[in-house]
């Protein structure tokens, strides 16, 4: 059960990490595209700028949710099952947040690294800074909710969608002579 709720985590992480893409307006005339650099050559100032980009945009909350939900669930689940238990589990939940916090601190060090690989360092300055804005903090702000709408749009939608397509899929194939 644990394990199911985390998969809905990363399935949330997934539309954390595709929405910001959404609330750049396009420009007019697209930039050329500039290489970023190789891992080997970036320099601690671009990983920054990357780390500020999982931080700034929300990312690395996102992680930081992980273990406050995990930590319910245990509570939820393991307390309402074994009351006894409450004093030990919560005690060994407390002592549990350090590693947690690293783990957290390690995945945020990935997802820097990999901005860091996609993008130039001046190009995630210009999408930290974003963030940094105001409009980006608004942005933030309501980002959880939107998200929220957005996943309960999407459940019914993907259901749809995927019944549309395969009524689709099998008009053509009987117009080819086959029967599924």
């Amino acid at each position: 059960m644990i394990r199911h709720h985390l998969a809905g985590a990363a399935v949330g992480l997934a539309l954390v990490l595709a929405v910001p893409a959404l609330a750049q307006a396009p420009a007019a005339t697209p930039a050329p595209a500039l290489a970023p650099a190789p891992a080997s050559t970036m320099t601690p100032a671009h990983l920054q700028a990357a780390r500020d980009v999982v931080v700034t945009s929300g990312i690395s909350q996102s992680f930081e949710s992980i273990y406050g939900e995990f930590r319910e669930r245990v509570r939820q689940i393991v307390g309402t099952t074994r009351p006894e238990l409450q004093k030990d589990l919560n005690e060994v939940l407390d002592s549990l947040k350090p590693e947690a916090d690293a783990k957290r601190d390690e995945i945020t060090t990935v997802a820097a690294e990999i901005f860091a690989r996609k993008m130039t360092e001046a190009d995630l300055k210009e999408v930290a800074a974003f963030f940094k804005s105001p409009v980006g903090q608004r942005y933030n702000a309501f980002r959880p909710q939107a998200i929220d709408e957005i996943f309960t749009a999407l459940q019914p939608w993907s259901l749809e969608t995927s019944n549309f397509l395969f009524d689709r899929f099998s008009q053509e194939m009987r117009k080819r002579g086959h029967q599924l």
